[in-house]
């Protein structure tokens, strides 16, 4: 008779947490372990699981293939063992939960999401801060116990909620000259979008000019909607007065973007899995191809 393997619930939650952070330490630091505990864990599931399932080095910890097939099943676990756990204690949703989102959801996808949340759940103080993706995301844990990020199409972090497509996008009321340098108005940097917006046109040997930079996505769009410059937005999101460019008008392909949600590591609160939860579903419903 086969000796029935059981996995413990710590083992598995290290693991998730280790391959959302890659990095060993930081796995510690949330979990309220030490090193040594964590890597002795790794070391008992990779035996059970009889494969190696995450690679080390200097700079970071990666998947191996194995890995990859197995976090998925490792995160669904840890989530129905926690959900059962509170089913059983009968827990009342309550507390705060702070979450962090890109100032474009926060203001035109999000509001009629989170009425609807603070309906069905009004025990739960939401707290909402917008920002920059890459500097919410270095708060995830410590400041915020959801950030939904807009990360590149395939990144392979978080919990991938819908894709959006980024175009150019100029005044439908202007006309815009695209000869000569292409005045830009842009995110300050650093910011994954500038990023894209530079690179594709210094791929395609296109002239620019950086006409205008602000930290708010609303005042780039307006700039731009004025007729001002040439901007980078989000198809879902962009705001009235613009019209979206491709290719089709002698610029470059940018990469598509995909929206994320991301759950701070370690054994997050009944509020923060609920509204965790009621974010996946409104945004999966509302998803673009």
């Amino acid at each position: 008779m086969t000796a029935l393997r059981n996995i413990d619930i710590d083992l598995l939650r290290s693991f998730v947490t280790i391959a959302e952070l890659r990095s060993f330490t930081r796995a510690a630091a949330a979990l309220s372990r030490t090193q040594s505990t964590i890597s002795t864990q790794v070391r008992r599931l990779e035996e059970i699981a009889g494969q190696t399932l995450l690679q080390r080095s200097p700079q970071e910890v990666l998947l191996t293939r194995a890995g990859e097939d197995f976090l998925g099943y490792a995160r669904r676990i840890v989530a129905l063992h926690d959900e059962a756990l509170d089913v059983v204690r009968a827990q009342s949703v309550s507390g705060r939960v702070r979450l962090a989102v890109m100032d474009d959801y926060a203001t035109i996808v999000l509001p009629e999401t989170l009425a609807r949340f603070a309906r069905s759940h009004p025990e739960v103080e939401l707290e909402v801060t917008t920002g920059f993706t890459r500097d919410l995301m270095n708060a995830l844990g410590e400041e915020f116990d959801l950030v939904l990020a807009t990360q590149r199409a395939g990144d392979g972090r978080g919990e991938v909620l819908r894709t959006e497509r980024t175009a150019w996008a100029a005044s439908d009321r202007h006309d815009l000259s695209l000869a000569g340098p292409l005045p830009l108005a842009l995110l300050k940097a650093p910011n994954m979008y500038r990023e894209w917006a530079l690179e594709a046109l210094n791929e395609a040997g296109l002239g620019w000019r950086i006409l205008f930079s602000s930290s708010s996505i609303g005042a780039v769009e307006a700039m731009a909607a004025a007729g001002a410059a040439l901007t980078v937005v989000k198809a879902g999101t962009a705001r009235p007065g613009l019209c979206l460019l491709g290719r089709d008008d002698g610029l470059p392909e940018l990469p598509a973007s995909e929206i994320a949600l991301h759950l701070a590591p370690g054994r997050p609160s009944a509020a923060a899995r609920a509204l965790s939860s009621f974010l996946a579903e409104a945004l999966r419903e509302g998803a673009q191809s």
